[in-house]
């Protein structure tokens, strides 16, 4: 009988869901879905990520619901990345969970103005996960061998990442692109690239404004203007218009962040080179 109580033990532990070998995950909350990707990439199975942000929300004018605030207040990690609506909700965040250690993975990154993309050159990641991996390894000591396991590896993955990108736009030989949300810019500077911008300072443009735009777009003979699904593209589309040209959607908030940046600089250097 203690043979099979042991035999029937051994069964119920290997069953277990993946991560109760060491007791629950821990529970970390992020602002967008690019960054839960960076945290399961290092925490792996020893994390549960609660992503504040929904599909479709824009994070210049989302505000959280009551179940957002339940999530977070389980949280004993929260990875600040200072994107619009978290910087208007901090003091309610820190209010929900005391406890809740909050982490800025912008520390030690040169921002550019008040542009908070950060997560969208490989470069800046790679400062990103380190903080993610140390956050981590001091909450939870246990976790080490894995964490720097899991960063090691994915530290080499961001660098076969910036080669395919930088690979795929190699042959463009113009660099300027026209984007409708200021949010390529450090994707830009990482790869050689020049960003202009429709929308400036969250406000579409003015008819001043779209005039001078169009005759930019015209004298680089730019024929595609990007933009996202989480913003209004009707002054997106009409230049296109003008322009002779199309409106091409790609999504700076997609959690398949690697595949994501490779379609990404896929699309721009089709554009680019018509």
């Amino acid at each position: 009988m203690r043979h099979l109580r042991r035999i029937f033990i051994l069964l119920a532990f290997l069953l277990l869901p993946a991560g109760w070998a060491w007791g629950a995950p821990i529970q970390v909350a992020v602002s967008i879905p690019p960054q839960a990707y960076f945290a399961r990439q290092v925490g792996g199975e020893r994390v549960h990520v609660v992503v504040l942000l929904p599909p479709g929300a824009n994070p210049a004018t989302f505000e959280p619901k009551a179940g957002t605030l339940i999530a977070l207040s389980k949280a004993r990690l929260f990875f600040r990345i200072h994107v619009p609506f978290e910087n208007a909700w901090m003091d309610k965040f820190r209010a929900v969970n005391r406890k809740m250690v909050v982490v800025d993975t912008t520390k030690g990154i040169r921002l550019s103005g008040n542009d908070p993309h950060i997560w969208l050159a490989p470069e800046l990641v790679a400062r990103q996960i380190k903080i993610i991996h140390d956050a981590l390894e001091t909450v939870d000591p246990a976790g080490k061998e894995m964490y720097e396991r899991n960063y090691s590896r994915f530290r080499k993955r961001l660098k076969g990442l910036e080669k395919q990108i930088r690979t795929r736009l190699a042959s463009v030989h113009r660099r300027v692109f026209l984007a409708y949300h200021p949010c390529w810019g450090y994707f830009a500077r990482e790869f050689g690239l020049r960003q202009l911008t429709i929308e400036r300072e969250g406000k579409a443009p003015g008819a001043r404004s779209l005039t001078k735009i169009i005759q930019t777009a015209r004298k680089y003979q730019l024929r595609c203007v990007f933009a996202q699904s989480q913003f209004d593209t009707r002054s997106a589309r009409m230049i296109a218009r003008q322009i002779g040209g199309k409106v091409v959607l790609i999504d700076p908030l997609s959690e398949a962040w690697d595949k994501n940046l490779l379609k990404v600089a896929a699309e721009i250097a089709d554009c680019l080179r018509r």
